[in-house]
């Protein structure tokens, strides 16, 4: 019997998001990237779960996920207790700061009007070249007063 099997599906799964996080950090050390390795493990774990021969990692890390989702709230509370030792600097950065999340979320927002509006223009696209096909659909259209089964010209 392994020791992985002995250990306790909890504890089991901690080490392998630790594991994933570590290899995170360490990626982002070693080749100096700008993105955190937190983020990067995160990918990582991502990645694990969507290739079919490792789907197992997800699996045994569950156990220990599932906790840590239901009390997501408990972790917000470091970070709200940094923001207030640090609301001194976050107000002198006042206006940066109010720039770039109002402009991230203006970017956020036109960028998802424009993907909108484009899959609702591809979407008429292939339902209008789809309604001339007399097979796709019951015949021409009723008026709204017309009796079920007559058809209107």
């Amino acid at each position: 019997m392994s020791r992985a099997a002995a250990l306790p599906p909890v504890l089991l799964g901690l080490v392998v998001l630790l594991l994933v996080q570590m290899v995170g950090l360490a990626v982002s050390a070693l080749l100096n990237l700008p993105v955190p390795g937190v983020v990067l493990g995160l990918v990582l774990l991502l990645l694990l779960g969507l290739l079919r021969p490792t789907r197992g990692v997800l699996r045994v890390a569950e156990p220990a996920a599932t906790p840590l989702l239901q009390h997501l709230q408990l972790l917000f509370v470091p970070p709200g207790v940094g923001i207030m030792l640090e609301l001194h600097a976050l107000a002198q950065n006042a206006l940066p700061i109010a720039l770039a999340v109002g402009g991230s979320f203006v970017l956020t927002l036109l960028i998802a009007g424009w993907l909108l509006q484009a899959l609702l223009r591809r979407q008429e696209r292939r339902g209008a070249s789809s309604a001339g096909d007399p097979t796709d659909g019951p015949g021409p259209a009723a008026g709204p007063d017309a009796e079920p089964g007559t058809v209107t010209s």
